[in-house]
């Protein structure tokens, strides 16, 4: 015997073994790999192995393969160098693509029976399923932390010769123990997490839920071996194959469709689909095929998806932390009150900065002002004359009339201000009945009767009956029974120090100028309030047909609230 023909039967012989060595006898038996008549597993290796004749550099293949071209995965968040199909990939597709009959065989057989519709038939566009024929290497993990060395990962793992990943990296057509012949149990998503290495999945809710999935809005969820949230963990959002969303393999095109299926009322507790159609929000069903997980996050173009606020492998239900941070948002991008992108938000403002700070294509103001700022960075500013205090505590050192528990250290978070209205069950900045997205009743505007529900949101810090009773200002009473609104003199974010001073913009002074208009004084118009100190003041303006040539106010019992240097228009 030939050394040649010696070493072709050997590799013949440990090809064999390795076959049987994988059951690829009795476990194939009655599976659907089993092409036998009647499922008997008569000549079952057959229909893709052969001892003689079989395609040169193949495990004794005998199944035609597929000369098609095939449309590969592809998506931003990609790392890894993805081509066509090769190696053992390209022998499963000779079926799984549809193209070719099963039962045509290099070697004797022919047909035209192709793989039914289903979950097996991938087709020729790979571009929603899970990438293959690509190198797992040390320089792809070296580049993406959250992928597993390959050195960790669990020796059923195979990789071919050329450490490529491919379809029987997580499937052995020779097995089906686990079900759709993966190599192993995926119940909490134990296969993909041999290779995805997810930072905060350990910790988050979508990790641990238990809550029931068999009332989610999603075809594909319900067709899962698993149960609960917790069981399907991967799958609860991702398809590996036939995905609708084909980048980054989620269930539903419509980025929060994904969300949405379960935050329903009937799997999550919170329904958000019932309120999109809210007056004012993040109604992130406005946008489609617009945020990337890669976008320049204080330029992007204006739109607003789940996951602009939401990690989804990182979310808790933590409630606000002495960071001001919530678990929600948890592991989220920002913009830090420098104005400096940062990966991981430690504070909620840095979320919201990312549309409402520096961002060119951040929303206008509804109301026009004095002094026109709509980035909420340079608003918050803590040089600023003044702003409310989000970032860090206000400027002012006398504030009589916060509510008990709240004094001048005593900082707020948007949310405070800015979420769903009080009266619902679903929290957060998502969507409200009161514009712009508050979470009570702010009337704005001319001819606003003052009432404990008209001003709600600012009475919700600031009391009722001390404002009324002129405790920090002598003209509020007189103002506020006038009809006039707080969002008529005070500007509820900030005044810039770049823009404003000290004199004119305490106390978040910032005029509205479709009331207020200027007056002449000294040849010049003059629009302004002068802080001459503690609870006094005087404003050169003209509002209700009423001129202040100043109109100056005094402290509560100093006897002279008011000098009004007033006339009629």
């Amino acid at each position: 015997m030939s050394m040649r023909y010696n070493l072709f039967y050997t590799l013949r012989l440990v090809t064999l073994a390795h076959l049987l060595s994988l059951g690829a006898w009795g476990d194939i038996v009655g599976t659907a790999h089993d092409l036998s008549i009647g499922k008997d597993g008569t000549n079952a290796c057959n229909y893709c192995h052969t001892p003689h004749g079989a395609l040169p550099n193949t495990p004794l293949w005998n199944h035609k393969l597929s000369d098609k071209v095939y449309n590969i995965y592809a998506s931003s968040s990609l790392d890894a160098n993805v081509g066509q199909p090769t190696g053992s990939s390209k022998l499963c597709l000779s079926c799984h693509d549809g193209t070719v009959a099963l039962t045509d065989q290099v070697r004797g057989g022919t047909g035209t029976s192709m793989m039914p519709a289903g979950p097996g038939h991938l087709g020729t566009d790979l571009s929603d399923d899970h990438p293959i024929s690509f190198t797992y290497s040390k320089e792809l993990t070296d580049e993406d932390p959250q992928i597993h060395p390959v050195e960790s990962l669990p020796k059923i793992f195979r990789f071919d010769r050329f450490g490529e990943l491919q379809c029987v990296t997580c499937h052995n057509p020779h097995n089906n123990t686990f079900g759709k012949f993966m190599v192993m149990s995926n119940t909490k998503s134990l296969l993909c997490l041999q290779c995805h290495n997810l930072s905060g999945w350990s910790a988050s809710i979508h990790e641990s839920s238990n809550v029931l999935t068999e009332n989610v809005d999603d075809d594909y969820l319900l067709t899962t071996p698993y149960a609960t949230v917790s069981e399907n963990g991967c799958l609860s959002c991702h398809r590996p194959h036939s995905a609708g969303g084909a980048e980054r393999l989620l269930h539903f095109a419509k980025e929060e469709d994904n969300c949405l299926s379960c935050h329903n009322g009937k799997v999550a507790k919170t329904n958000f689909n019932e309120r999109l159609d809210k007056l004012s929000g993040h109604f992130v069903q406005n946008y489609e095929g617009i945020h990337d997980i890669r976008e320049q996050i204080d330029s992007a173009e204006l739109h607003v998806e789940c996951v602009d606020c939401h990690n989804p492998h990182a979310v808790t239900q933590k409630a606000h932390q002495q960071s001001r941070t919530i678990g929600t948002m948890k592991m989220v991008s920002g913009i830090s009150s420098e104005g400096t992108p940062v990966t991981q938000a430690t504070f909620e403002y840095e979320v919201c900065f990312k549309c409402h700070g520096q961002n060119p294509n951040r929303v206008d103001s509804v109301i026009t002002r004095q002094i026109t700022q709509t980035n909420t960075i340079m608003e918050f500013d803590p040089s600023n004359p003044s702003h409310h205090a989000v970032i860090i505590q206000g400027k002012n050192p006398d504030v009589p009339s916060l509510k008990a528990g709240m004094d001048r250290t005593t900082v707020i978070t948007c949310t405070d201000c800015h979420s769903a209205e009080q009266a619902s069950s679903t929290r957060g900045p998502h969507t409200s009945k009161f514009a712009p997205l508050l979470a009570y009743r702010y009337d704005t505007g001319d001819a606003v009767p003052e009432s404990e529900l008209a001003f709600a949101l600012c009475y919700q810090c600031h009391d009722r009956e001390s404002i009324l009773n002129n405790e920090s200002f002598a003209g509020h009473e007189d103002h506020i029974k006038k009809n006039v609104s707080c969002s008529v003199c005070h500007d509820p974010h900030g005044v810039n120090s770049a823009q404003g001073n000290s004199l004119n913009n305490s106390h978040l002074i910032n005029f509205d100028t479709s009331i207020v208009f200027p007056v002449e004084v000294n040849g010049m118009e003059q629009l302004m309030f002068e802080d001459e100190g503690k609870f006094q003041g005087r404003c050169f303006l003209e509002c209700h047909n009423i001129k202040h040539l100043p109109k100056s106010y005094k402290p509560k019992g100093s006897g002279k609230p008011f000098n009004t240097g007033e006339r009629s228009r």
